[in-house]
């Protein structure tokens, strides 16, 4: 989200925070399944032992089993929350390969169960290994992000982006938004002549389209590399958010096709060189150049392998069965 935008809901995450606390405690659940979202969720896991710890006589019966679904992303910053993780979690349900074995090395008590991505499963059919006959003018999709910040930031960016490609090379420009709230504010950030089409979801069809995408660093860039569609990542941030980033990150890449493949398959523009200028040209590139797109195709088809064989729910749910008792199993 940003500092600047956690910081100014500080007390709206602290009371859902206390809330969901309390309802914990009144209703004793035997298993608890957090959902990515670390800076709530971890939080609130050690929340829940240090009550138990603390009031005992309290909860004589009550001994929770703590699953994380979706790994909080410790291996990319702040590595020492592994620790919060060993104390306070009794499983994590990991998506992406790699995960298993970084915890294996730093918290070797904690199970980790690589479970696959299910956006994978999803677009396992609709995977473009090459590259359909472009006609005259290819297609080009915006993915400028799903937060208003997010919007306000990109969508001026974008847009000067497009005028300069398009005098270059004459293409079709998509923007795909996630709701009307989004498109008004698309329309109210772009000038009267804009030459890009605004749309309301439909995300997938439009990729099975698009010769290139220009995406907002995020979980799309996952659904992008699962359709094989060569694409320019980009973000932007506020200064103050983006120097503690840049402090605490550790990774190389920022973009998960990326990391899940340990190269450059997507550039990344971040910050000062998330310019129009600079993502005109990459786009120029690949458009100019099909091999480069081509190339692209060809690294990302090894997603596909990397997520292993399809069932990313089935092997999830099948893991929390073994942490629910004996009483509920046999139901």
């Amino acid at each position: 989200f940003g500092l600047s935008e956690v910081v100014g809901q500080y007390f709206w995450f602290k009371q859902i925070f206390q809330r969901l606390l309390d309802e914990a405690c009144e209703r004793q659940p035997d298993l608890i399944i957090l959902t990515d979202y670390a800076g709530f969720n971890l939080r609130f896991a050690e929340a829940v032992r240090k009550k138990l710890h603390r009031n005992k006589e309290n909860y004589p019966n009550w001994n929770p089993r703590i699953l994380y679904y979706v790994s909080p992303q410790v291996w990319a910053s702040r590595a020492f929350r592994v620790f919060a993780l060993s104390r306070s979690v009794d499983c994590i349900l990991s998506l992406f390969p790699f995960e298993k074995p970084w915890y294996a090395l730093r918290a070797p008590n904690l199970r980790v169960e690589f479970v696959g991505d299910p956006m994978a499963d999803r677009y396992r059919s609709v995977f473009r290994a090459k590259e359909d006959d472009i006609e005259d003018q290819p297609q080009v999709l915006l993915l400028p992000g799903s937060r208003k910040q997010e919007l306000k930031r990109h969508i001026p960016i974008m847009e000067e982006s497009v005028n300069r490609i398009h005098q270059a090379h004459p293409c079709r420009f998509v923007m795909i938004l996630s709701s009307q709230e989004q498109l008004d504010l698309a329309e109210s950030l772009l000038s009267d002549k804009h030459s890009i089409e605004l749309r309301i979801g439909g995300l997938s069809e439009a990729l099975s389209q698009s010769t290139l995408t220009l995406a907002c660093s995020g979980t799309v860039t996952r659904e992008c590399g699962y359709h094989g569609v060569p694409t320019i990542v980009f973000y932007r941030l506020a200064w103050l958010t983006y120097w503690i980033a840049r402090a605490i990150i550790k990774v190389r890449y920022i973009a998960m096709p990326n990391l899940l493949l340990n190269q450059l398959v997507y550039p990344e523009l971040i910050q000062s060189e998330a310019r129009p200028d600079r993502i005109a040209d990459k786009a120029l590139q690949f458009l100019r150049h099909p091999s480069l797109r081509q190339d692209s195709r060809k690294s990302l088809s090894h997603l596909m392998d990397a997520m292993g064989e399809p069932g990313a729910f089935d092997r999830a749910a099948k893991t929390v069965l073994e942490y629910l008792p004996e009483r509920l199993q046999s139901a």
